[in-house]
């Protein structure tokens, strides 16, 4: 953990503190100069979103890793309660960090110094990665954080960051496959994680490394973000 002084907290050690400081700093000098823009009234709520999310998800992730390291295939209800809610918990904040993001840089070009990109209710509203990356397709000087946004949504990682998110949130939890056998030999040993098919999700055969990875694209993708959103704050 490294303590991140826009937060007061200590935050992961992957978390692309120094580029959130900085991206903050040139935020603050547009928003608030001279007085509190309404684009800051906007900013401000996500902005506070993206730290505590990418928190919230490493530290569900750890505490998954934990249940599986300690608690076998015997586990008891309370238990699978626990672990099924850790790995909600990383999908749902991991998700909200990357979205919270996205509305913090919606909520920065929107203002009259930048951009004065619409931003009402509607867009509000409809504000995702990739629909930022629409409106923000017709403005030359935000070519370089579009093709960042885009580059995020199109990548395997974040389909299936949204889809174990969507269907935990929306339809049930990942069901997990078990594997025995009777009078035959022990079939080969499966992976930690391992969840079938869904309707709406793929089958999931992983290592804990491959879960591992998912959180190292979360800080990158989110640093590539901050650092893009902070070169849209100085065009001014």
């Amino acid at each position: 953990m490294t303590f991140c002084a826009e937060y007061c907290l200590e935050m992961p050690a992957n978390f692309p503190g120094h580029e959130f400081t900085q991206f903050m700093a040139a935020a603050r000098r547009v928003l608030l100069n001279p007085d509190k823009s309404a684009a800051w009234k906007e900013f401000a709520g996500a902005s506070n979103l993206i730290g505590w999310r990418f928190r919230a998800s490493s530290e569900d992730w750890l505490a998954y890793k934990t249940s599986l390291s300690t608690v076998d295939d015997s586990a008891n209800h309370e238990q699978l309660f626990m672990r099924e809610r850790a790995l909600f918990g990383m999908f749902t904040a991991g998700v909200s960090c990357i979205e919270s993001t996205t509305y913090s840089l919606a909520a920065l070009a929107s203002h009259p110094a930048i951009l004065s990109l619409p931003f009402a209710a509607s867009e509000r509203r409809d504000c995702k990665p990739h629909k930022l990356a629409e409106w923000l397709a017709p403005h030359p000087s935000a070519a370089v954080l579009a093709d960042a946004l885009m580059s995020v949504v199109t990548s395997q990682e974040w389909s299936l960051w949204v889809a174990l998110r969507n269907r935990m949130t929306h339809r049930s939890n990942l069901p997990r496959i078990h594997v025995a056998s009777v009078g035959a030999p022990p079939p080969p040993p499966t992976k930690p994680l391992h969840f079938a098919q869904t309707s709406s999700t793929p089958l999931v055969e992983a290592d804990i490394s491959d879960f591992d990875q998912l959180h190292i694209w979360l800080a990158q993708a989110l640093r590539d973000l901050l650092v893009k959103g902070e070169s849209l704050a100085s065009i001014p």
